[in-house]
Formats: C-alpha cells, sequence, structure tokens
C-alpha cells in the first residue's frame, strides 16, 4: 500500500496560468529530471449564444456519428466511473442540514451530530451525500421492503411510525438526503418501451423483396425521480412533489438543505431506421438516419424535467450549454439545484459531452469526464512532452448560490481518477490524484483557477511504479495515496509549496487500504485487505498508521478477519467510526465461518482489537451501523437490530 501525505498551503504563482496549453510544469531540483506526470490546459468552454447557433452544432456533430443503425461510436465516450461515485468521511464531520434537522425541535437540548448520534460518513464537513439510510437522532428513514420506511427512535426500542411507497417504479430502490422534515429521495425510473417492431414497405429503388428496412423497438432513454416526503408527522408522512429529470443520476451533493444533481444524458432516442443487413437496405437506413437528425429538435436533444406530472419543459437554456473545444460526443451532463423546501429545479448549468465522477466543497463542486481523444487530435499543436492517452476532463461549477448552480472553469490531467475521492479543494486549489496508463504510475497534481480554466501549478509523480492506486484521502494540508500490486508502500510527500511538491517519506507493508479514514490529526485508520507476498489477498484488513511524521509513517497495528470482504472497502458509508468510544463497526461477509454481519472493533491510540461479532436475527446482511444514544443501530435490508452501545449485545430487533 502506498499512502501519501501532503502537505498544501495557499501561496501559489499563476505564471503557468497564462497560455492555453502550458509547458509541462519542472518538478523540484531542476527541469532536467522528468515531469512525473503530464498535464495540460483545456480552452474554457465555449458557450452557445442562441439557440439556433446550439442546435446548428447537434445537427452538424450528430451527423457525423450516425450510420444505418442510428448513433455510432463517438457519441458519449464514456468510461465508466471505477465502482460506485462515492466520496469519504472526516472524523467528527457534521454535516449541516442535518445540523439544521436537529435544529428547531420543541426540547432545548435537541439531538447533536457526533455527540447524541452518527450522521453519514461524508467526505467533505459540511457537505451531505445520499445514502441508504439516514438519522437527526430522533428519527430514522431507510427504504425497505420496497417502501420508504420512517421509524421513531425515541421509545424504548425503535418502532416503524409509518411505511409510504414512494415513486412510480414497482420495487423501490435508491437513497436519501434529509434537510429538517424533508426526505428527498433519489431513484432511477425503469426505461420504458415504444411501441412494436415496424416493417417498412420495401422502396422500388433497387430494393429486392426481403430487404425491408423497419423502426425497431425504441428504449427510451433512463429518468431519474426526485420525491420529497414531509415527515413532520410521524404517522402520516406524505409526498409534496416528485421531480423527474431524463438522464442518469451520476452523483448528488447536499449543502445547507440544497441540494445539486449531477445528471447524465445520453444521445437523443430519434425515430432511426434499422435495415434487415443487405447493402440496398443499409443505404436506404443510412441515408434516412441523416435526414432524421437533419430534422431533430432542440427537444430532442436536450434533457427534460417533470414538476409534480405537469407537462414537460426543458432542463436547461441554451445560453447555459457549453462545449469543449474538442467533439467529446453529444451527450449531455447537467447540473441542477434542488432544494428541498422548494424543489422546483431552475436551469441547469450543461456540459456537453460526459460525466462520471463528482466531488463537492461547501462552494464549488468537480465533475470529470474522460477525455478519449487524445491531444494531438485538436485543431492546435500538441504539447511538448504531452503523449496521447486517457485523459480526464474536470469540470468546476460554482454552488456558493443556493438558487442556482453555474459554471466556473474545466481543466485536464492525464491519467485516470479512482474515485471522489481523488479530489480535494483546499485553500483555493484543487488536488487531484491519477493513475496514467501509459506508464502505470500515479500523481498527485495541484490546480488553480485562472479566469475560466483549471492550470496546474505543480505535481509529484513516480508514486507506485508499475501499480495503480487503490485509495486516496486528503485532510485538510495533508493527502494519502495509496498504490498497489504485491505490496502497499505509503508515500508521504509535502506540498507546503503547491509549486514544487516533493515526496519525504515511503512505508512498505502487506496488502493494501481501499478507504483510508482520519483518527485525530495524527492517526489513520485503512480499511482494505491483508496480502501474501505474491499480492494475493488473504481477508478483510483494519490497519492503524501513526503520521505525526510526515517523513516516517508508521503501522502500529492491524487485525485481519481470515477470507472476508467488507463493504466499506468500496462504499465508505459503510465504514463507522465512533470518536467517544473509540468503536470502529464494519459490516463484514467470511467465507470461513459464514458471517454476515458486522464485526466490532475497539481502536486506541497505539492498538486495534475485536470485539464482537454482530449477527442480525434473521441472519440478513448488514448493510449501515449507526450511534444513536447509548445503542447501536445495525441496518439491514429487512430489519433493524439495537444493541448495547458498550457490550454490542442485542437490545431489540426490528423487521420491516
Amino acid at each position: 500500500m502506498a499512502v501519501a501525505v501532503l502537505a498544501v498551503s495557499a501561496g501559489c504563482s499563476n505564471d503557468s496560468l497564462t497560455a492555453a496549453r502550458p509547458e509541462p510544469i519542472a518538478p523540484p531540483g531542476g527541469t532536467d529530471q522528468p515531469l512525473a506526470i503530464e498535464t495540460a490546459l483545456i480552452s474554457s468552454l465555449e458557450a452557445f449564444q442562441e439557440c439556433d447557433e446550439l442546435l446548428a452544432y447537434l445537427r452538424t456533430e450528430g451527423a457525423k456519428v450516425v450510420g444505418p443503425y442510428g448513433f455510432e461510436g463517438g457519441m458519449m465516450r464514456v468510461q465508466p466511473a471505477n465502482g460506485r461515485d462515492v466520496a469519504a468521511p472526516t472524523a467528527g464531520a457534521t454535516s449541516a442540514q442535518e445540523d439544521r434537522a436537529a435544529g428547531g425541535e420543541s426540547e432545548a437540548s435537541p439531538p447533536s451530530t457526533g455527540v447524541d448520534f452518527s450522521a453519514t460518513n461524508v467526505q467533505e464537513a459540511g457537505v451531505d451525500e445520499p445514502d441508504l439510510v439516514k438519522t437527526d437522532g430522533k428519527r430514522l428513514v431507510t427504504i425497505a421492503a420496497g417502501q420508504l420506511q420512517v421509524v421513531d427512535l425515541t421509545g424504548p426500542s425503535p418502532r416503524v411510525a409509518a411505511s409510504l411507497r414512494v415513486g412510480t417504479t414497482p420495487s423501490l430502490s435508491g437513497e436519501l438526503l434529509l434537510s429538517g422534515d424533508r426526505v428527498v429521495v433519489l431513484h432511477q425510473m425503469q426505461p420504458d418501451f415504444e411501441g412494436k417492431p415496424t416493417p417498412l414497405p420495401s422502396p422500388s429503388s433497387g430494393i429486392r423483396e426481403g430487404d425491408s428496412i423497419g423502426r425497431p423497438i425504441r428504449q427510451n432513454p433512463p429518468r431519474t425521480a426526485v420525491t420529497v416526503v414531509d415527515i413532520a408527522d410521524l404517522s402520516s408522512p406524505r409526498v409534496v412533489d416528485e421531480v423527474i429529470f431524463d438522464g442518469d443520476l451520476v452523483a448528488s451533493r447536499m449543502v445547507d438543505g440544497v441540494a445539486r444533481l449531477v445528471l447524465r444524458s445520453g444521445p437523443p432516442n430519434l425515430s432511426f431506421l434499422f435495415p434487415s443487413g443487405t447493402e440496398a437496405s443499409v443505404q436506404i437506413a443510412k441515408e434516412a438516419n441523416a435526414k432524421v437528425v437533419a430534422e431533430s429538435s432542440l427537444d430532442d436533444w436536450l434533457p427534460g424535467v417533470a414538476v409534480n406530472g405537469g407537462d414537460e419543459r426543458r432542463l436547461t437554456e441554451c445560453d447555459d450549454v457549453r462545449r469543449p473545444e474538442v467533439f467529446s460526443g453529444v451527450g449531455m451532463l447537467s447540473v441542477v439545484t434542488v432544494d428541498a423546501d422548494d424543489p422546483r429545479p431552475g436551469p441547469a448549468a450543461t456540459v456537453i459531452g460526459a460525466g462520471e465522477m463528482t466531488y463537492a466543497s461547501t462552494k464549488s463542486l468537480f465533475v470529470t469526464s474522460t477525455a478519449w481523444t487524445p491531444i494531438s487530435t485538436s485543431s492546435e499543436a500538441p504539447t511538448a512532452g504531452i503523449s496521447a492517452g486517457p485523459m480526464t476532463d474536470i469540470h468546476k461549477f460554482d454552488i456558493s448560490d443556493k438558487v442556482r448552480t453555474a459554471y466556473a472553469a474545466s481543466g485536464r490531467v492525464q491519467g485516470r481518477l479512482l474515485n471522489s475521492f481523488a479530489m480535494s479543494e483546499h485553500d483555493g486549489h484543487l488536488r487531484v490524484a491519477t493513475t496514467a496508463d501509459t506508464t502505470q504510475e500515479s500523481a498527485v497534481t495541484v490546480f488553480r483557477q485562472d479566469g475560466e480554466r483549471l492550470g496546474a501549478v505543480g505535481s509529484v509523480g513516480g508514486l507506485g511504479k508499475n501499480e495503480r492506486i487503490y485509495a486516496v484521502r486528503f485532510i485538510g494540508a495533508r493527502g494519502y495515496v495509496v498504490t498497489f500490486r504485491q505490496t502497499d508502500p505509503l508515500y508521504v510527500i509535502d506540498l507546503g509549496d503547491p509549486t514544487a511538491p516533493a515526496v519525504t517519506g515511503e512505508l512498505k507493508i502487506p496488502g493494501y487500504s481501499a478507504y483510508l479514514h482520519p483518527m485525530g490529526d495524527n492517526r489513520l485508520i485503512g480499511v482494505g485487505q491483508d496480502a501474501n507476498d505474491q499480492g494475493r489477498v488473504q481477508g478483510t484488513q483494519v490497519s492503524l498508521f501513526d503520521v505525526s511524521d510526515p517523513a516516517d509513517p508508521k503501522r502500529l497495528a492491524n487485525a485481519v478477519v481470515p477470507q472476508a470482504r467488507s463493504e466499506a472497502e468500496f462504499d465508505h458509508h459503510a465504514f463507522l467510526y465512533w470518536a467517544k468510544t473509540g468503536l470502529l463497526v464494519l459490516p463484514v461477509q467470511s467465507n470461513q465461518d459464514g458471517n454476515t454481519g458486522a464485526i466490532g472493533f475497539a481502536v486506541t491510540d497505539e492498538r486495534i482489537t475485536e470485539t464482537a461479532r454482530i449477527r442480525q436475527r434473521d441472519l440478513s446482511p448488514v448493510r449501515r451501523s449507526l450511534v444513536v444514544g447509548d445503542q447501536l443501530l445495525t441496518l439491514s435490508e429487512t430489519g433493524l437490530r439495537t444493541g448495547d452501545l458498550r457490550s454490542l449485545d442485542e437490545r431489540s430487533w426490528l423487521v420491516f
């Protein structure tokens, strides 16, 4: 495992931001050293001034990639995110909207996040993330048995106060945000289909009998439903609003009760013809489909939105759409503002292209997309030292306004990001960790905004040669990067000067950490897999690192659960660390003893000790763990178990 410790200061030089494509940044020690990782600016995205200009662009670019079978390669150029888009926690972090939810109660001392109950484990304090369960210390909401379950936590044991079917899909699955008395339910709607295959008469222009072409069954594009439920009356929750958006939900973040949704909509679902396969039918379909694109309208291309069953309207205005300099497909990435108190969305900020990973601070939101087109295909000459290969575009949006989201800037870096933890904004800088496919090594690059460009001001690379990143964590002026192939090096990087980062230390241990969690200022908890000398994984491993000396990181203790895996390795929301008692709880599935519950560990400054194994009464897998008062709650798809916070012994079992 490799963990890189980074120290970042606010000061930097903007000299390297003035050119559209700057020369590669020299590492510390002189320009004769090779660049650790290659970076470049992309031009600021161009806005469309009017709808006719936008439609002409979409028709022109669409015509280049339409064929006899509809839109062909190049329409989206999407590289799926490496795993679920998830972010990670800051120890003791308090999400702003949960604080607000706790406020306004009739009691003088309402429950407090991090003191009386645990909140969702999030990447940034003040930025909430959707999850399977939410609580404010008195109420708990979750999705189980196809319904929204509203649980009263104020009695001697939890009870289901009400269940409510939400949305139009037969079996509800999704995630939740909580703001005061409002629950925001996010879920994908099942795609529906239009019509039946429709053979068309064979034209007389040289097509033989049997060469007919036709319109196939069309699967409508995916849609995302946002349902707002009021739970002020626990026994009678009610749906107050439902908003249906075109597109897949990439991610969402909430600040002070206002959610930002990142939506990805694909190419339009036009009435294309499909040939039977003969040469004549292929030519007929190709010409017909080109005509369909040429006659398409903006309503065909732009994503739509419908509020409370009303007529659908465009989600974005023409002058809120931007495009990159290099064609990146005609799919749309849209960031839309949804207030829990009034979810009727305003115009979205939209970029033509794909959306993959999302990171947000309290003021900015960043979305990445893989730029499959090599830089050398640009209309500009390639920058010296920039090689072809997967590049990542990063788009920044301003979310400081509670009413709307505005496009801010864009940048580009070579390589791929692991997940949202690979980005972090601190003191005016964006830190990004990437792995380059061409060199099979990783780097951390520091960006700073200059106008509408994100420019790289410093970079350090050579991390984990012939390895890839398994975990990243930035915490204030420090950060940690884990790489793995056979061993797990812990790299320590000093970014006190963002323009001259330098590696200061390294620790190699067996296995790797897939998730990193801060424990105070000088300790770090890692959750991942133990491994043998050949790199073969052996089971879930919890490690305790001492990072008080960035030049000499140490592993103080570890605990291994043989032949096991934990959901917390790939979803940080499944991780619970309760600092008040030093309790760490992980859901675990073990092949050795059939454990599908959770394991409690006692963590001190020097050691990690397993204290108890927790199983749901019906042996269903544990998905989440929460602390409320003096109880530990473990949640599965079928029920909620409460246990004593000290002994973890069962107190009650609630079936959904």
